[in-house]
């Protein structure tokens, strides 16, 4: 399997001048999680939902909008990449070396596509082995109460990506970094210089989604890449029953390809 025949070949791309709302709008209007960021038409980044987390709500940047903030700001520079000949198992291998999720593919100089978790997935979908095999057992979970900042902190601290909202011992959402981060930076624009401390005080609850997809242990991976696939979801509860048995992420599944 080469990354050629998995990769998408259409790589949204964004100045590294350009403002970080612009970046949001980007990626909220082709429906991505990451944009490479170019500079004189050359790779100089990558941005992607978690950049634009550990932006928004910081202390650092507290009182600033995302229309006030840069994409040089939030974005990563290290940049890897692959060629589209590169056997898919071992761009997969880079992935989880490195932990990231996504890879640049280019020919020389030129970029011809970006290899994402996503990607991966379609290689998954006829895989029998059962989920209970590449789940993450250990689940962070917060309330609908909690602040959304501390769950920011959570996700940025343990180096995940979603959230399972948990009440009373029953799963009621879930929250994503995209969703968080998102929220964040709409919240901020719309306060102005004397609410921005509202931001702290944001809930849990104002920001997850309700719709929650599980799965049991026992389903294959082949039927969560599909569900994923399907839904466009990076993560989804492993359920036993009532009872919340792991997490199944898209990092979990791929590293079955490597």
């Amino acid at each position: 399997m080469r990354v050629a025949d998995y990769m998408t070949r259409e790589v949204v791309k964004i100045d590294k001048d350009r403002k970080l709302s612009d970046a949001l709008e980007l990626m909220e209007r082709h429906r991505v999680s990451r944009l490479l960021v170019v500079n004189s038409g050359k790779i100089t980044g990558i941005i992607t939902d978690k950049d634009v987390l550990k932006v928004m709500g910081s202390s650092r940047y507290g009182k600033k909008l995302p229309s006030s903030l840069h994409v040089s700001t939030a974005m990563s520079r290290d940049v890897l990449t692959c060629t589209p000949e590169a056997s898919l198992a071992d761009a997969v291998k880079l992935m989880k070396a490195h932990r990231i999720k996504s890879l640049p593919v280019v020919n020389g100089t030129k970029v011809v596509g970006i290899l994402t978790a996503t990607d991966v997935l379609k290689a998954l979908v006829d895989s029998q082995v059962p989920v209970e095999q590449v789940m993450t057992r250990e689940v962070y979970t917060v309330s609908p109460a909690e602040r959304a900042v501390h769950a920011r902190r959570l996700m940025l601290d343990h180096g995940i990506s979603r959230l399972v909202v948990v009440d009373s011992g029953r799963i009621v959402g879930i929250l994503t970094e995209r969703q968080l981060g998102r929220a964040l930076g709409a919240f901020r624009s719309a306060a102005d210089a004397k609410q921005v401390s509202r931001v702290r005080n944001l809930l849990v609850g104002d920001v997850m989604t309700q719709r929650v997809v599980s799965i049991p242990p026992q389903a294959t991976v082949g039927e969560a890449a599909s569900k994923m696939l399907e839904h466009g979801f990076s993560g989804m509860p492993v359920v036993r029953g009532e009872e919340l048995a792991g997490i199944v992420t898209k990092t979990d599944l791929i590293g079955l390809v490597a």
